[in-house]
C-alpha cells in the first residue's frame, strides 16, 4: 500500500477494564491496525472510505494485557473485513 496510514479510533468499549487500561488497549489497537494496513493494505473489495465509520459490533476480546487485547482486536477486525 502506498502512502501513509492515519487511523483514529473514535470509541472502543472494553468492559472490565479501567479507563487507563482501556486507553492502553485502544492505543495498541490503533498501532496494530495501522501496522497491518501498512504491511498488507486493505482487504480486497474494501475502500478507505468504507473504514470511515465502521461498526463491527462485538469482536472477541482475548485475555492478557490491555495491549495484547488491543492487538488481537485489530487482527480480528481485519479478519472480519476480509473475504
Amino acid at each position: 500500500m502506498s502512502g501513509a496510514v492515519t487511523l483514529h479510533v473514535g470509541a472502543l468499549s472494553l468492559p472490565g477494564l479501567t479507563e487507563a487500561e482501556a486507553a492502553r488497549a485502544a492505543r495498541a489497537f490503533e498501532a496494530e491496525l495501522t501496522a497491518l494496513l501498512e504491511r498488507h493494505g486493505l482487504p480486497p473489495g474494501i475502500r478507505p472510505a468504507d473504514l470511515e465509520r465502521i461498526d463491527l459490533g462485538r469482536l472477541p476480546a482475548g485475555a492478557g494485557t490491555p495491549e495484547a487485547m488491543g492487538r488481537e482486536l485489530a487482527r480480528a477486525l481485519l479478519r472480519r473485513l476480509g473475504p
